[in-house]
């Protein structure tokens, strides 16, 4: 499949769906709303959040086996 095979695959389903029941303000707010994250990159959000998991699931492995050498000696 190409691009051009998707778009017309895409514009054939357009067709057949119903047309949309909103205001002129309210269209052009969701359009400016979705247009504002086109180009952009993955937010930072993404990367930082499992990185803080990473470091507490380590942290914990490191207590958890500190703990099971303490219990054996």
């Amino acid at each position: 499949m190409t691009q051009d095979d998707d778009a017309a695959t895409l514009a054939e389903l357009g067709r057949e769906l119903p047309g949309i029941d909103l205001d002129a303000s309210s269209a052009a707010r969701i359009a400016r709303r979705a247009r504002q994250g086109v180009g952009r990159g993955p937010s930072l959000v993404r990367f930082v959040e499992p990185a803080i998991a990473g470091v507490f699931a380590a942290s914990y492995l490191a207590w958890a086996i500190a703990r099971v050498l303490e219990a054996l000696r």
